[in-house]
């Protein structure tokens, strides 16, 4: 399932309490109120197919209504925190 249409709305960056990065709260959806801190970010390039791959690491800071164990082990979750990633680095720019 990809969320294509992030838009600024459906995130914030919030201040960590126990990291020196910002963390990111989930504003919208399903995930409302989660708060991540996303960790390394890579992106992988295969010239061969044109096509390029964002890889991350993540950590919840705050799992909102779920068990982390639930966030860590769902792939939506897994994915919408990429489409989230992708918005931001889109969105640079624009800033």
């Amino acid at each position: 399932m990809s969320y294509n249409s992030i838009s600024e709305s459906d995130y914030k960056f919030v201040e960590s309490n126990i990291s020196e990065l910002y963390g990111v709260q989930l504003l919208s959806g399903k995930w409302a109120d989660v708060v991540i801190t996303y960790g390394k970010v890579t992106i992988k390039e295969n010239k061969d197919v044109g096509i390029a791959t964002l890889a991350f690491t993540y950590m919840v800071q705050d799992s909102g209504t779920f068990q982390p164990d639930e966030l860590e082990s769902n792939e939506d979750f897994k994915n919408y925190l990429g489409d989230i990633l992708s918005h931001v680095i889109n969105s640079k720019d624009e800033l």
